[in-house]
């Protein structure tokens, strides 16, 4: 998995039609998700998802934050854009 906003994108709305049990194409990235019927216990659920597919570690209030998955996903994706730059960073003051 990349971390490109696409590959992120997609994903994201895969994780999020699974849990509402309906397939990808159902799914409208641009309404809230709360709309779509995910609650927090979900949303918890979607953010440890997120934790291990893209080992990182994210606030719990990350898709409260972001309400729709087209939010989501650009967060997510600016994140993992800049995680590379932050370990580059450390390695060279080690």
């Amino acid at each position: 998995m990349t971390a490109g906003s696409r590959d992120v994108h997609t994903w994201l709305t895969e994780r999020v039609a699974t849990y509402l049990r309906r397939t990808p194409q159902d799914i409208d990235t641009s309404v809230p998700l709360t709309e779509l019927g995910l609650d927090s216990l979900t949303a918890l659920a979607i953010t440890a998802d997120i934790e291990d597919e893209f080992e990182v570690t994210v606030d719990d209030a990350l898709t409260w934050d972001h309400p729709t998955i087209d939010a989501l996903a650009k967060a997510l994706g600016d994140l993992l854009t800049e995680q590379p730059a932050v370990e580059h960073t450390s390695e060279k003051r080690a």
